[in-house]
């Protein structure tokens, strides 16, 4: 009998902005269950982001707040086998300078997880859930994918998964660069899901070990209707980024490249928000005064797809220091608009040298704007070559209905 209750574990969706991505995947695989229930992190912001939440749904909040309750009386918890294994794990791979630092992240992951282990069986009791009935599916590998190991652990019958991304498998987002119990969540959990080939081989570097058994590759896709905007407007350019406006996502560095191109009549979209939206704001007002700019905030991803159907978009740009795959590469990619973005994490996975340009993680500048001059001011015949190329790259590997009915699938339910 196949579970009839899938339970996701995710931060904001559907109740606040973030983890937008999420929708397309509830379409394809929540009317395989009987039941949805999203238990998130999020509380509802009451704005209107227009997300799609399955009718068979059920969304439960848990408080962040309360996971941290307690801490002191975890203490127990350092003689524990997994924790001894994790604390010699990080003392054999880490400078001496981060033990202390790994140490306290250890604690209070654990200590998170199994809080939230304990309201995840609270919650099946509360709705009358047999577990063994339900399929567990933590969207980050953070300490969810660790609760849900835990629980697991307790009762192999158990069917808990968890995908991994961008920040929850580098280390090197991190100070410092420690990614903590990942050798017990893969070994405990049914299986963990990496959503680029870059990801489970940075894994297997991490653990210094082979993970063909314990971690598959199943990539994240994008719904897309509209047809790409093949357009072209004469003396005028657009160029779209979409991020969060973190440092790590270095919007400053797209700025930088724009000022220096040479190509006139430039009109720059950025979409997302973040805590450098005012000095992002500053700073291109200084360096873009004969650029048109607007930061957009904000978007829901379905405006997002109308705008670039709306508009011929030249090019997308993404110069991130790190990055899963990002989505927004695979929505530009879907409206077939070239894409320039750094060789980092799995982006060489959905932008090559057919449908973009690939840029070296320590680029200069100078020399992005250079290949975009040049690009901009070629043939439009061979500026089209590329877009079609963009749209049928996305079609064929990152379209949603196939790779997300192919990750129902993979469960094995």
């Amino acid at each position: 009998m196949k579970p009839k209750t899938l339970i996701l574990l995710c931060d904001n969706y559907p109740l606040s902005a973030g983890e937008f991505f999420i929708d397309d995947e509830m379409r394809v695989i929540a009317p395989k269950f009987d039941n949805v229930l999203i238990y998130t992190a999020s509380a509802d912001s009451g704005e209107n982001l227009n997300r799609f939440v399955p009718t068979n749904a059920e969304i439960v909040s848990f408080s962040r707040q309360k996971l941290e309750i307690g801490k002191l009386k975890s203490v127990f918890r350092i003689f524990k086998p997994m924790f001894v294994a994790e604390l010699f794990f990080a003392l054999r791979n880490l400078p001496v300078k981060y033990w202390l630092s790994a140490f306290k992240i250890m604690y209070v992951e654990i200590h998170r997880a199994t809080n939230l282990k304990k309201d995840l069986v609270g919650l099946c009791k509360a709705k009358k859930l047999n577990p063994s009935d339900c399929v567990f599916y933590s969207y980050w590998h953070d300490y969810k994918a660790l609760a849900l190991a835990l629980l697991r652990k307790d009762d192999q019958s158990i069917k808990c998964v968890a995908r991994t991304h961008g920040w929850d498998n580098f280390a090197d987002r991190h100070t410092p660069p420690y990614l903590p119990y990942k050798s017990f969540i893969i070994n405990n959990l049914s299986q963990t899901y990496s959503i680029s080939d870059a990801g489970k081989f940075y894994f297997e570097q991490y653990l210094n070990r082979k993970l063909d058994d314990r971690v598959t590759v199943s990539r994240l896709g994008k719904f897309n209707d509209r047809q790409p905007n093949m357009d072209k407007q004469p003396n005028s350019v657009l160029i779209c980024s979409c991020s969060n406006l973190i440092p790590v996502k270095q919007v400053d560095k797209i700025i930088e490249v724009i000022s220096h191109l040479q190509t006139k009549n430039i009109r720059w979209v950025h979409f997302g928000d973040g805590p450098l939206r005012a000095e992002l704001e500053a700073m291109a007002a200084n360096k873009l005064q004969n650029v048109e700019f607007e930061f957009r905030g904000i978007v829901a991803n379905d405006k997002i797809l109308d705008f670039y159907a709306e508009n011929h978009v030249d090019l997308f740009i993404n110069l991130s220091a790190s990055e899963g795959i990002p989505v927004s590469i695979m929505e530009s990619l879907s409206a077939g608009i070239l894409v320039v973005a750094t060789n980092v994490g799995g982006t060489a996975e959905a932008v090559n040298s057919k449908n973009g340009f690939l840029i070296p993680v320590d680029f200069d500048c100078r020399n992005v704007a250079k290949i975009i001059d040049n690009y901009l001011n070629s043939p439009i015949s061979e500026q089209n070559i590329y877009r079609h190329n963009a749209y049928d790259f996305w079609k064929k590997n990152y379209e949603a209905g196939r790779n997300y009915g192919e990750f129902y699938l993979m469960l094995g339910i």
